[in-house]
């Protein structure tokens, strides 16, 4: 069905000037309102001026409840025609974006700005050519534009052929599943030290009391936060101890229409899924994971990457010791974006995750969401945070700054297992279940805490 403007005028209902319009702005975001677990939205964007933003992230992260938070506050404030909302399931072409957006301008030529919400952008081919054109060649060049979408690839192509178009502040937003000291934020967990990597290593025993001040209330929400995971949804769906079939059952239709979008098979995702989760965590090379599911290299890959740029699937590269810089040529790790889809892709398959895997799963999420970059590009080609390994074999399970960090999540640490750190790096984290050591130059902290000192 061809979207026209009688469509698009049911979209943005608070154009009728008969209308009110705060019912519309309570409507558009009353189930988000109404949650006891929220993401912070405000500040977002900057609505001043004539910015361009790309709102990335994957499906059901919230990017469109960001999009209508946003003209929640716009219709308070007073705004009505000025605001214009596409969801892009009915359009596929430019041509008839291109036609809407000119329309739009047409029938709200009084106002002095325009404020337009384009909520998967990527659904349109070569939407970006029906934005450039109304962006250079009519009064929309100063108008606010928020566009988002699930796939990285899609969005970073198009993006980049808008050069000069993104106003003064325009950026890319980046909506992935909560860390755990954002999940904190919105438990309004307050008060908590703020650290990078580098500045533990820097601590000494008595920093020891401040850290442990909400250590009870860390354990808690961090059991809470394993059981949930980052989605806002999921964590909501355990707050209020709600049966998660509704939510299994919508991510793995994310997880097969997405592979199915680009033509691939749901016969080899499943293959390459069942490969992952069982050696989730575990080193391996492209050629050795081709081999044992059966599938050519390039096509495992292709999977892999796919999946990657839809912000599903992790792949942690050896970081170089000496250069900080990852390599292609070596084994990878693989891991899922949030707990929420390796408990969809276990129970589908009918599969039992190692727990100590699931850990490093949370602990290798958290920080790449944290300090690494190159995110944007989705979650394929990671840089600043990697493993190492050395020739003997011996293992790091994370490289972040060139900060060693190693999970052993057990009741008690003992001498050996600070010898990897101790002999290759000298100084580094070793992240614990229990034990809070700052005395030497390897630092022990629980994995809780951790995780709620670390982050952005």
């Amino acid at each position: 069905m061809k979207m026209d403007f009688s469509t698009v005028a049911f979209y943005n209902p608070w154009w009728d000037e008969k209308s009110k319009s705060t019912d519309y702005a309570f409507h558009l975001v009353d189930k988000y309102e109404s949650s006891s677990f929220k993401r912070d939205y405000n500040g977002l964007f900057d609505l001043s001026g004539n910015n361009l933003y790309i709102v990335r992230g994957p499906r059901q992260i919230g990017k469109s409840t960001l999009l209508k938070f946003t003209i929640a506050n716009l219709l308070k404030s007073g705004e009505r025609r000025s605001v214009l909302y596409l969801p892009l399931d009915t359009i596929s072409r430019a041509d008839e974006l291109r036609s809407l957006l000119i329309q739009y301008l047409q029938f709200s030529r009084n106002e002095k700005k325009r404020y337009i919400f384009i909520d998967e952008i990527t659904m349109v081919d070569q939407w970006q050519r029906a934005v450039k054109e109304v962006r250079d060649n009519t009064e929309m060049a100063g108008d606010f534009f928020a566009l988002s979408g699930s796939s990285a690839s899609d969005l970073k192509r198009s993006s980049e052929r808008l050069p000069g178009r993104k106003g003064q502040s325009g950026a890319d937003i980046l909506l992935l599943p909560l860390t755990f000291r954002e999940y904190l934020s919105c438990k309004k967990v307050d008060g908590l030290p703020k650290c990078q990597p580098e500045d533990i290593l820097k601590m000494v025993p008595a920093d020891s009391f401040e850290l442990l001040i909400k250590n009870e209330i860390l354990k808690t929400e961090f059991f809470n936060y394993i059981a949930s995971g980052g989605f806002p949804s999921a964590v909501e769906a355990y707050a209020k101890g709600e049966s998660r079939e509704t939510l299994v059952r919508t991510f793995w239709e994310i997880l097969i229409g997405n592979i199915e979008r680009y033509g691939l098979s749901r016969a080899k995702l499943i293959q390459i899924l069942t490969y992952v989760s069982t050696r989730l965590s575990s080193r391996f090379s492209w050629n050795s994971a081709a081999s044992e599911t059966e599938i050519d290299t390039k096509t495992f890959q292709k999977y892999v990457e796919v999946l990657g740029i839809d912000y599903l699937l992790l792949t942690l590269k050896h970081m170089d010791q000496k250069t900080h810089l990852t390599s292609e040529k070596k084994q990878k790790k693989i891991y899922y974006c949030d707990r929420l889809i390796s408990d969809v892709v276990s129970q589908k398959l009918g599969l039992q995750l190692d727990r100590s895997a699931i850990l490093e799963n949370i602990m290798t999420t958290n920080c790449v969401f944290a300090f690494g970059k190159n995110l944007d590009n989705g979650l394929d080609s990671i840089t600043e945070v990697g493993y190492w390994y050395s020739k003997e074999g011996k293992e790091i399970d994370l490289l972040v700054k060139n900060v060693p960090i190693e999970l052993k999540y057990q009741n008690s640490i003992i001498p050996q297992d600070l010898s990897t750190i101790k002999r290759h790096f000298k100084k580094g984290i070793i992240l614990s279940k229990h034990t809070l050591d700052l005395s030497g130059d390897i630092k022990i902290l629980p994995l809780h805490i951790f995780l709620a000192i670390t982050g952005e």
